[in-house]
Parts: C-alpha cells; sequence; structure tokens
C-alpha cells in the first residue's frame, strides 16, 4: 500500500502575554516548524512588548500551512510585527494552496498591536490568509493587512492564480468588522474602476478605540495633505471602530499612511505611548 503525500511545510506557533510586575512577558510560547519568535523587546517606558514572528523559508510554497494563535491575558500590552515582507510564491500547479491561519484573543484592559510588513503575491500563487481577532468588553486592539499583488518592478502582473483573504474583529462575539476578498489573477476586478482599477497594492488599518470629532476631522486633514491625488486613502469611524483604507501601487507609501494615522490614534484610542518597532530600522 503506497503511502499518501503532503507537499509543504506544516507550521505553528501559540503565543501567551501575561502582565506581570507592570511589564508585559511572553509566559507561553510553542512552535512546529519553521516558525519563531525572537526574545522580546521593550522600547519604550511603559512595559509594553514588541515581538518580532520569523518564519526562515521567507515566503509560502505550495502547500505550505501556517497557522498562530495569540492570546494576551487581562492588563498585557504587545505589538507583533515581521522583520520583512511576507511572500506567497508561484504555485506548482496542482490544486494545493498556500494557507495561512492567524487567531487572536486578548482579554481585558490589554491591547493588541498587529502589524505584519506586507505580503507579496506572486503570479501564479493559491494564497488563502485568514485573520480572527476577539476581543472583550474591555479591550482593544490595531492592525493592519496590506498586500501587493504580482510585482510591478519586475514587470509581473497577477494574471494567474488567486489571493482569498478574510478578516475579521469581533467584540464578545459580535463582528464589528468583516472583510472577505477574493483577488483572482487577471480578472476584471483587478482592472475595472468598481474594483482595484488596475493598481496593485491594497491595504486596510484598523483599530477600537474611542474618537471625538475633532480627531476625525483631523485624520482626515492629514490623509488629504499627505495623500497624491493618483492614489485613494478612505477613511471611517463608526461604533468606535477606525478604519483607514488604501489602494495604490507602494506598500511603502501604504505604511507611511497607516504610520501617521496610527502615531496619532495611540495615544488617544489606547492611552499609550507610540513607539516605533526597531526592527524596520535595520
Amino acid at each position: 500500500m503506497g503511502t499518501s503525500f503532503h507537499p509543504g511545510w506544516e507550521a505553528g506557533l501559540e503565543l501567551q502575554l501575561s502582565r506581570r510586575h507592570a511589564v508585559t512577558r511572553l509566559t507561553h510560547a510553542r512552535h512546529w516548524g519553521p516558525l519563531r519568535v525572537q526574545r522580546p523587546f521593550y522600547p519604550g517606558e511603559n512595559g509594553e512588548c514588541h515581538l518580532y514572528l520569523l518564519h526562515p523559508p521567507g515566503g509560502m510554497v505550495t502547500g505550505d500551512s501556517l497557522e498562530m494563535d495569540i492570546r494576551l491575558d487581562s492588563n498585557a500590552s504587545a505589538l507583533l510585527t515581521t522583520p520583512s515582507a511576507g511572500k506567497i510564491y508561484r504555485g506548482n500547479g496542482t490544486a494545493d494552496s498556500q494557507r495561512q491561519q492567524v487567531s487572536i484573543k486578548i482579554e481585558g484592559n490589554s491591547c493588541l498591536e498587529w502589524m505584519p510588513l506586507e505580503t507579496i503575491v506572486f503570479d501564479g500563487a493559491r494564497g488563502e490568509l485568514s485573520l480572527r481577532v476577539e476581543l472583550d468588553d474591555f479591550s482593544a486592539c490595531a492592525l493592519w493587512d496590506i498586500v501587493c499583488l504580482g510585482r510591478p518592478a519586475s514587470q509581473e502582473s497577477f494574471s494567474h492564480g488567486y489571493l482569498h483573504q478574510r478578516l475579521g474583529i469581533y467584540r464578545d462575539g459580535m463582528p464589528l468588522y468583516l472583510e472577505n476578498n477574493r483577488y483572482q489573477g487577471g480578472s476584471e476586478m483587478l482592472s475595472g474602476s468598481w474594483g482595484l482599477a488596475g493598481w496593485s497594492t491594497a491595504g486596510s488599518f484598523l483599530a477600537t478605540g474611542r474618537l471625538v470629532a475633532e480627531d476625525i476631522n483631523c485624520l482626515r486633514e492629514l490623509l488629504t495633505t499627505q495623500c497624491p491625488q493618483r492614489e485613494m486613502v478612505a477613511l471611517s469611524y463608526m461604533d468606535d471602530l477606525l478604519a483607514v483604507r488604501y489602494l495604490g501601487d507602494s506598500a511603502e507609501r501604504c505604511r507611511h499612511y497607516f504610520l501617521a494615522v496610527w502615531r496619532y490614534v495611540k495615544p488617544r484610542m489606547m492611552k499609550r505611548e507610540f513607539v516605533e518597532p526597531r526592527i524596520w530600522n535595520t
């Protein structure tokens, strides 16, 4: 009897962060496959923990599956990011996809910032990305999700394959924000004015917490002065959820706009100081 063969790597990461003596500590870490975290950093003065996620292969090939389960106990504060862009490489022609699933649970008076660098989706990739964040009445989060379809700098468009992207934020089991995108390579959605209008980079920045009308006006003015007319940035705020969307051709500029928003809203929405991850400057 022959044995079945499953291509690709399976990798996973379980993290738990807890407040200990005014500092957020990594109290549980378990991994399997090529997925790790560096030792925690504490660049600010309030005990907030910065963690850098490492995926040594640098990207996902056919059959790869990455799973992350992240938990914050009460009063914890942490930021998670990556040292470089993620990549979903061209598939090998089979029906197997490349999957990443992230589940985050944040408990009372704790705050998590999920800020990985962009995901580059190669032509012919078959990507499936899922991010689910669960909050309770007192916890908060800020996150962004940035995808680049194809590699325009290398004259590579996204003409084959697909990316299925699911993003959800829930509070006490009720949805605050749901996003479900299916980008099909070469489809009219990528080029049509009702879709991506030919742009290659799409991003979402989301944050929970209270803002006043003056804050919203300041943010709109900030984005209006920084964003060139040929790109698109939209902002909305409802039910204590801020959403900023970007559509253009540069992940670097997308991050620039999102960082400007993040720098403004963190002290106001989360009552915590803004500290940019050091790894982005190395």
